[in-house]
């Protein structure tokens, strides 16, 4: 796992090509929304900007 990772821990493989700047274009549910504002989340990580839209397809 260790090669897939960069120093920063950042670095990741994926053949989904879509990247999603905030929760709110990624089409999720609204009370999925409400959940990931309520715990604090405000702007998804490098791999939640990656993965959460290719997840919730059922592409994982």
């Amino acid at each position: 796992m260790t090669e897939l990772l960069g120093s920063d821990g950042q670095d990741f493989f994926t053949s989904y090509d879509e990247v999603h700047d905030s929760f709110d274009v990624m089409g999720l549910q609204e009370n999925l929304l409400r959940g990931i504002y309520a715990y604090g989340f405000e702007k998804p990580s490098a791999i939640q900007q990656r993965g959460i839209v290719p997840f919730c397809k059922g592409l994982d």
